[in-house]
C-alpha cells in the first residue's frame, strides 16, 4: 500500500531561477526525510509522493485543495511558511505538517488548526546574538544592518503590513529603522543596539522598488541581510545578490546557502537534514499509525548550520581569524 502525499512549496521553479532554483525539490530536508523514514523502518516506496508548486492565487489554491481531496491525498507536507499559511487557509480535512518560521511570533495561531503540525524553525542569525554578533565580528566597525522585506509575500503578516503602512504614510525614506514604532522585527532592534550598530527594515513591492533602496543605503560599514521571502518575488533575490557584488556590499543570508555560496559571506540555516528526520517521523505517526495532526504537535528547531564563503571574504578584504573560521559549521574556500 502506497501513502498519498503532496509536497506543496513556493520553491519550486520550472527553470533556471539561480543559485535557489532547485532548493523546492534537491534539497537537505528531504534527505533527512528519505533517511528518517530509513530509520523509521519504511522507505520511499510506501509513499506515493509528488512535488507541486502551490499556486500563488487563492482560488487556483482552493481549486488544488479540491482536487487533493478527490485523489484521497492523505498528507500534505508545507515547505516553508509561506505554504503553509495559503494552504491552510483552505484545507482543514487533510493533516498538514510544516517547518516553518514565525519571526516575533506572527501568524503563529495557524498552529492551534486541528489539521496542522510540523517543526518550528528558529531563524538562527536573529534567534540570538551569539550568532548575530558575528556580522560585527566578520565587518570591522559595523554601523548598520539592512533586511530588505517583501510586502508580496505571506512574511508581511498583517499587524507587521499595517505598520509598514503607516511609515510609508508619515514618511518618504525607504529604509525604516528599527528604533520607529512602525518597524515590523523589533527584536532585530534590540539585537543591533547591544552590537552597537543600527538596524533597518525596508519593505518593498517590486523588484524596482528594491534596487532603488538599496542603492541608497551606504555600502561602506553596512551588512546587508536576505530571507527566503525575497526569493518568492520573481528576480529579487538574484538582482539583490547581483547588487551586493557589483557594489561591494557585504550579503548575508537566512536559511539559504546557494545564494552565499554564489556570491554572499555567510548563511545562518537550521539544520534541515535533522528537520526532515523528524518530519518523517511525524508523517509515519500519521500514515502509519493513525495519529491525528493535533496529537501529532510540533517539534522545536533540531539545530542550526552556519556557512561562511571565504572567496567572498577575501574579495571585500573582510580577515577571518581561525577562531572565527571556527564558528561556522561548513567553509567554502
Amino acid at each position: 500500500m502506497s501513502y498519498r502525499v503532496r509536497v506543496l512549496s513556493s520553491y519550486i521553479y520550472a527553470g533556471d531561477e539561480g543559485p535557489f532554483s532547485a532548493m523546492g525539490r534537491r534539497n537537505r530536508w528531504f534527505h533527512g526525510f528519505v533517511a528518517g523514514l530509513i530509520h523509521q523502518g519504511s522507505s520511499l516506496n510506501e509513499l506515493a509522493l509528488d512535488f507541486v508548486q502551490l499556486p500563488r492565487e487563492a482560488a487556483a489554491v482552493a481549486a488544488f485543495h479540491r482536487e487533493c481531496l478527490d485523489q484521497g491525498v492523505q498528507l500534505a507536507i508545507c515547505a516553508g511558511t509561506d505554504s503553509i499559511v495559503r494552504w491552510a487557509r483552505v484545507c482543514r480535512e487533510i493533516p498538514s505538517l510544516y517547518f516553518g518560521a514565525h519571526p516575533e511570533n506572527n501568524g503563529l495561531e495557524l498552529i492551534r488548526q486541528p489539521n496542522v503540525a510540523g517543526v518550528r524553525l528558529n531563524l538562527p542569525l536573529i534567534w540570538s546574538y551569539r550568532n548575530f554578533s558575528l556580522l560585527g565580528e566578520l565587518i570591522p566597525r559595523l554601523e548598520a544592518v539592512y533586511i530588505p522585506i517583501n510586502l508580496r509575500s505571506e512574511f508581511a503578516f498583517p499587524n507587521v503590513r499595517a505598520g509598514y503602512e503607516e511609515f510609508r504614510r508619515r514618511h518618504t525614506d525607504f529604509w525604516i529603522p528599527g528604533t520607529s514604532g512602525w518597524s515590523g522585527h523589533r527584536s532585530v532592534q534590540f539585537l543591533a543596539e547591544r552590537l552597537g550598530c543600527r538596524y533597518y527594515e525596508g519593505p518593498f513591492s517590486s523588484v524596482d522598488e528594491l534596487l532603488a533602496g538599496l542603492r541608497a543605503a551606504p555600502v561602506e560599514r553596512s551588512a546587508f541581510v536576505g530571507f527566503n521571502d525575497t526569493v518568492l518575488m520573481e528576480h529579487a533575490a538574484n538582482r539583490f545578490r547581483e547588487w551586493c557584488t557589483g557594489s561591494g556590499a557585504a550579503l548575508f543570508w537566512v536559511n539559504n546557502w546557494p545564494i552565499v555560496a554564489a556570491g554572499g559571506v555567510a548563511d545562518f540555516s537550521s539544520h534541515f537534514e535533522a528537520v526532515g528526520k523528524l518530519l518523517a517521523a511525524q508523517a509515519l505517526g500519521i500514515l502509519r499509525d493513525g495519529r491525528p495532526a493535533a496529537e501529532i504537535g510540533f517539534a522545536e528547531d533540531p539545530g542550526e548550520r552556519l556557512s561562511l564563503n571565504l572567496r567572498r571574504c577575501a574579495e571585500l578584504s573582510l580577515a577571518v581569524s581561525d577562531g572565527l573560521r571556527a564558528r561556522f559549521h561548513t567553509v567554502q574556500a
